[in-house]
């Protein structure tokens, strides 16, 4: 993220220390400030957990990342359960799977298709997004569709029902949950019949792309660097690819593969790449423009254990981070919880609304914003990793938590939701399906995932969920 957006922590301050004091504020701006203070606060979280990831290695830095993916949504869907705001946090739940499979895959679609035309990816993942989507998609809607047949036909302990179906569900999920994070974190049985180790793009549903942001950033600013006309810039393409080096290092040593990096063709065309999920990954040799206009291709030093320590962030640093961001979340999904029925009250809004648009937004915004970034870099696979993935761990492993989290809660929280939500919810992985099953996308799918996200947000607005 830009660095003004850090700026937005002042909001964060703001809105604890006008708790501490008591001061009474228009509970308008106290909702705005706790939302625009939780912003910062979930990418810090973010940032961090990347920071770990480069020291614990891959599997646990993956089982980080898909523990870690969401937990803003989780903190505060915890806190507003503490409020009783069970119809808040139902529709939290539907409106952080919709806001990733329809509002921000439909966003990032439209916005990389006006910019680069028709963007291709692989089928293989794509189609197993979809199939866990079912899986979390039939878990969703079973509940109501049980406990409105047991209504019209006039059972009793209807709703005593509908929530131990809910607790069974619940745990099913968090076994699919736990299946996922086994395959897609530490492989397990993922080679072919002869021994050998899946190829191409690996399936990582669970983990999203953020473990692959610090390698993009270094690669889109050599990039630039190297097409700039600054001077003695050899210098600092050097010591770009000696980090890149050090960064693919592990992954290039348990390949097994030639000790001297390749340079991409991306690379050497001005394009940024990086590798998606545990896919062997490359560096990018330094290619530098003499003033004649002509290039020459560098052989970059081969990296040391030294180089490559001193490259890695501190470790204790990034766990005080995570620590602090995580409770500095806690803290300000306490107070905007609190602020949600006055703010509905003052506006006339319904709850089911507030939960199922602004919330997922509030929790999740610092990730569209790199969803976004990867369309825009032609890198669709890890625009469906972030989406389709955030969707998956919500209803995977978020809404479980939840679910069986009620039991503490004042009221209980069922997965009983309202026909407009398991009518959109049905009608997203439909679509999902549909659009990724060819393995491109245009323009227009894109605007048709917006649209039925607008639909509903228009549905709920006037009649609530």
């Amino acid at each position: 993220m830009s660095r003004w957006f850090y700026s937005l922590l002042l909001f964060a301050g703001l809105a604890v220390a006008l708790e501490l004091l008591g001061v009474e504020i228009p509970p308008l701006l106290r909702f705005i400030c706790a939302a625009l203070g939780i912003l910062p606060l979930a990418a810090l979280i973010g940032r961090a957990v990347e920071a770990v990831a480069e020291h614990t290695g891959e599997r646990i830095g993956g089982l980080l990342f898909a523990t870690f993916g969401n937990i803003t949504e989780l903190i505060i869907g915890l806190f507003a359960l503490s409020e009783g705001l069970v119809d808040v946090v139902r529709a939290s739940i539907i409106g952080s799977i919709l806001g990733n499979i329809l509002l921000v895959l439909g966003v990032a679609t439209m916005v990389g298709c006006l910019k680069h035309g028709r963007l291709r990816f692989e089928t293989r993942p794509a189609s197993q997004y979809a199939s866990l989507l079912a899986l979390c998609i039939a878990g969703l809607l079973l509940p109501a569709v049980a406990e409105l047949l047991a209504s019209r036909a006039g059972q009793s302990q209807v709703v005593e029902r509908g929530i131990q179906l809910s607790d069974f569900i619940a745990i099913l999920l968090l076994v699919g949950y736990a299946a996922s994070i086994l395959f897609s974190v530490f492989r397990f049985r993922d080679h072919g019949p002869g021994g050998e180790e899946a190829t191409g793009e690996s399936f990582e549903p669970l983990l999203g792309a953020r473990s692959e942001s610090a390698l993009l950033r270094l690669l889109s600013y050599r990039q630039r660097l190297a097409q700039s006309n600054l001077p003695n810039k050899s210098g600092v393409l050097r010591e770009l690819d000696r980090t890149l080096q050090a960064m693919v290092a592990p992954e290039r040593a348990e390949a097994a593969t030639a000790p001297q990096i390749q340079t991409p063709p991306s690379a050497a065309s001005g394009g940024a790449t990086a590798p998606s999920g545990g896919a062997q990954q490359q560096g990018a040799a330094s290619r530098e423009q003499t003033p004649g206009g002509e290039e020459h291709q560098q052989r970059p030093a081969r990296p040391t254990e030294s180089t490559a320590a001193e490259k890695k962030p501190n470790l204790w640093l990034a766990l005080l981070l995570l620590a602090a961001s995580t409770a500095g979340v806690a803290v300000v999904s306490d107070i905007l919880v609190a602020s949600i029925e006055p703010f509905t009250q003052l506006l006339g809004w319904n709850p089911a609304f507030v939960g199922l648009v602004f919330l997922p937004l509030i929790g999740g915004l610092p990730e569209y914003f790199n969803t976004i970034n990867m369309a825009l870099d032609k890198r669709m696979g890890m625009v469906l990793a972030a989406s389709a993935g955030s969707s998956i761990q919500i209803a995977l492993l978020v809404a479980p938590i939840l679910v069986l989290g009620s039991l503490l809660a004042p009221q209980r929280l069922d997965l009983v939701f309202s026909i407009v939500e398991i009518a959109v919810l049905a009608l997203a992985a439909f679509l999902f399906s549909e659009i990724t099953h060819d393995g491109e996308l245009v323009w227009l799918e894109g605007l048709l995932l917006i649209l039925l996200y607008a639909i509903m947000g228009g549905t709920v607005f006037l009649f609530g969920a």
